[in-house]
């Protein structure tokens, strides 16, 4: 009877152990998840290196623990850290505030370090997203972590610690002169820094000659291929070339022999032709615009022959100029003082006439009559030989020179000053004495 009143009374109060024991653990399992906990839920945009956040990873502001992570997930490419912030923290944080991923060790794990700024605080609410701090330094001390963990992970901790061990006692009592590399290295850098422009314009005449070298890169090849072409050719040409070598040594030898036979005569020959060889070369350029002229004419010659008409040959116009009259003796003597160095005139346009006297007549000694078409003038002319005037150019006739002179003529004949002898005396009388030769007495 005892023992049956002792199993009822056993077995109600195993049970009620049992499930104490049960909501026990389940309290401490969802207290530790914060199942019952109040937050603000905060999202946080990060970069892949997200991925390597664990679970209740915690957050802080300034050192100080305010949440932790509650989970990730995968949003448009980006990794989305949500946080559950302690809502007695949440005043603290704004919403333009950043997040960086930092270890909490070198080989710990990370954390997720809020980045408040200075200023009026407008607090995050459930729903806030916060982004990843972009500056250059988080940057790339996050992308170092990330390159830098699979490393740690890979190494095996005892060879690890070997190498960190080795460094440390490699530098242990060198920090002076480690100080010292790096202020050299500091001021090499500065003065690289100041000579950069010139390195920057160096760099880019490479750039340059590169360029130049590119564009000639298909003539060289072009080039290349044809001396390879040429040079198959001299091999299997090779006996033709060394009988024309062959040649050439005889007729070398020979050429050799009369040289040494003739070298007087040729010296001879080469002293004689200097003279006329000083000649060619001042009247060379006439040479070549002559050459250049009967190129530009040929292209005339079907034209003037009428090679394709019904009347073949030389078509042409005849214009008689004003004569040169009756030879003067002691005046018309043939002669050349000419001086003026050798030029080449231009050719006029089709359908003109080339003009008489261009650059001024020329000195030979006779009379220049006048011409409708003179051309350009040069300077006056000398005086003719044995002759009281100047030779009659084409622009003498009817100038304030001829008109002096007559002037002269007049005053010696009447006795008069020749200023007072009017000027249409002399326009009268000049056709009538042009070519005279007159005496003053």
């Amino acid at each position: 009877m005892i023992e049956s009143r002792r199993r009822t009374t056993t077995v109600p109060l195993g049970a009620v152990f049992f499930v104490l024991l049960a909501v026990f653990i389940g309290w401490s399992v969802t207290r530790y998840d914060g199942t019952f906990d109040d937050a603000v839920n905060v999202d946080v945009v990060l970069g892949s290196a997200g991925n390597a956040l664990p679970l209740r990873a915690d957050v802080k502001v300034r050192g100080v623990l305010v949440g932790h992570v509650d989970s990730t997930s995968v949003r448009d490419g980006a990794v989305v850290a949500h946080l559950a912030i302690t809502p007695s923290f949440a005043p603290m944080i704004s919403t333009d505030a950043t997040a960086r991923l930092l270890p909490k060790t070198l080989f710990g794990e990370r954390y997720v370090a809020l980045n408040v700024p200075v200023g009026p605080v407008d607090p995050v609410v459930d729903g806030s997203v916060l982004e990843q701090d972009v500056s250059g330094n988080a940057v790339e001390v996050g992308v170092l972590l990330d390159g830098l963990q699979p490393l740690l992970e890979a190494i095996p901790p005892q060879d690890l610690a070997s190498t960190l061990g080795a460094l440390a006692q490699g530098l242990s009592g060198k920090g002076e002169q480690i100080g010292s590399t790096i202020d050299r290295l500091e001021n090499i850098f500065e003065q690289v820094n100041a000579d950069m422009p010139a390195l920057q314009d160096d760099i880019r005449g490479v750039a340059d000659l590169a360029d130049t070298y590119s564009e000639a890169l298909p003539s060289l090849v072009t080039a290349l291929d044809n001396f390879r072409t040429t040079g198959n050719t001299v091999v299997e040409r090779r006996p033709a070339v060394d009988t024309l070598i062959a040649s050439l040594t005889s007729s070398s030898s020979t050429t050799a022999d009369f040289v040494a036979a003739n070298s007087d005569d040729i010296i001879s020959l080469a002293a004689d032709s200097r003279e006329a060889l000083e000649i060619l070369q001042e009247y060379i350029p006439t040479v070549e615009c002559f050459l250049d002229q009967i190129v530009a004419v040929v292209p005339q010659i079907p034209e003037v022959l009428e090679t394709d008409g019904d009347f073949p040959g030389i078509q042409g116009t005849a214009e008689f100029v004003n004569p040169k009259g009756r030879y003067l003796p002691n005046q018309d003597e043939p002669r050349f003082l000419d001086d003026r160095p050798p030029r080449c005139l231009p050719s006029p346009p089709v359908g003109e006439n080339m003009p008489q006297y261009s650059g001024g007549s020329f000195n030979d000694g006779a009379y220049q009559v006048p011409s409708r078409n003179p051309g350009p003038q040069g300077g006056g002319e000398p005086t003719a030989q044995n002759a009281a005037f100047p030779a009659a150019s084409a622009s003498y006739a009817g100038s304030d020179v001829e008109r002096e002179t007559l002037a002269v003529v007049y005053a010696n004949r009447s006795g008069v000053e020749p200023s007072q002898i009017p000027s249409w005396t002399t326009l009268l009388g000049a056709p009538a004495m042009r070519g005279s030769q007159i005496e003053l007495r």
